[in-house]
Formats: structure tokens, C-alpha cells, sequence
């Protein structure tokens, strides 16, 4: 019976260090130049998951060179707020659901059906950046849970960080007004 669990021990050990060892080092090699800090269309993951649609989705799909367009972090609360832009502008915009610091299990059992429900009307891509790729991509370090971030990707293909602004704290849980909701977005579709 020792021997047993000497064997299943240092399998698991084995198991460990050869997962560890033997795991990418980088999922996307480009890397940013910290001297200049230009972010470009290239340090966009390859592959992400947009919600309520396919989990395995080309960046092609959303981001081409030529074409401007929006793409906006949203940190947990500035979820429920921007879940209505669609209703206040036509423009080209992609959400990007920053989950990258919920823990694991609540990101399966909880998060992924939560925002289908959020987002299910609406028009505007929201993009799952539940392994933070797309945080690292925009060089982006701040987590604030009720921050949101807007970047505009030129039709040269350079991405600029243009604002950011911050929601009532627990909003999420909490939820927000009609009201405040209209103010905030009209707010931030004039600075679009």
C-alpha cells in the first residue's frame, strides 16, 4: 500500500513538472516596444471568444487594417452600463468583457451565461477576454472594477487609447437607472 502511494505521488510530480516545462512561453510573441508604445492591429490576439456566438473566433472577423473602429474595455461593473449602446449609436464599436481576475469557477458556472443574458439584444460584438490576452495586447494594467477604457483603432492600423472613464461602484450587482444609464451614454457617445 506505501508503494502505491509512492508511485501515484511522484506520478502527479512527474505529471507537474512536465506540464510546467513543456507549457508556451508566450501565446502572442509580438511584443510591445516599451520606448516607443505604439499599440498597432498586430498585437490583437489571433483567436478570442465573442459571446453568444462562436468561442473560437478569428480576429479577422472584427479587426482589419482600413477599417476605424471602437474597441472598448469593460471592467466588472461597466458591464451593465454599456449592455444599451447599441441603442445610442451606429458606429463601429467592439466591447471587450475584461473577466480576466474572476476566478476560474465562477467564470464557468456564472460569468459566460450572465453576459449572453446582458448582451442578447444587443448589435454591438462583446468579446470574452476571460484569459486577459486582450489586456496584455493593450498594454493595459489597471483592473478598477468599475473602469471602463476606449480605444480607437485607426484605419493605418495603430490603436490610440482615447478616454476612460469610471461607473458607480457595484453597479452590477446593485443595477443601474434608466435615467443614469441614458446620461452616461449619450456622455459617452459624444466623446465616440
Amino acid at each position: 500500500m506505501k508503494n502505491i502511494f509512492k508511485i501515484v505521488f511522484l506520478g502527479i510530480i512527474g505529471f507537474g513538472l512536465l506540464a510546467y516545462l513543456t507549457a508556451p512561453k508566450n501565446p502572442n510573441k509580438n511584443e510591445i516596444d516599451q520606448n516607443k508604445k505604439v499599440l498597432n492591429i498586430d498585437f490583437i490576439p489571433g483567436h478570442f471568444d465573442l459571446v453568444s456566438n462562436n468561442p473560437y473566433t478569428k480576429a479577422e472577423t472584427l479587426f482589419k487594417k482600413g477599417v476605424e473602429k471602437y474597441i472598448i474595455v469593460l471592467n466588472h461593473d461597466s458591464l451593465v452600463l454599456f449592455k444599451d449602446l447599441y441603442k445610442y449609436t451606429d458606429k463601429n464599436i467592439v466591447l471587450i468583457a475584461n473577466i480576466s481576475n474572476t476566478p476560474w469557477l465562477i467564470k464557468q458556472l456564472a460569468v459566460n451565461g450572465k453576459l449572453e443574458e446582458m448582451y442578447k439584444n444587443s448589435k454591438i460584438p462583446l468579446i470574452n477576454d476571460s484569459n486577459g490576452f486582450f489586456m496584455n495586447s493593450l498594454d493595459l494594467k489597471d483592473n478598477t472594477q468599475n473602469k471602463y477604457f476606449i480605444y480607437k483603432l485607426n484605419s493605418d492600423g495603430t490603436i490610440i487609447k482615447t478616454d476612460e472613464g469610471l461607473v458607480e461602484l457595484n453597479s452590477l450587482e446593485k443595477g443601474i437607472s434608466e435615467e443614469n444609464s441614458k446620461i452616461s451614454l449619450e456622455q459617452i457617445v459624444k466623446s465616440l
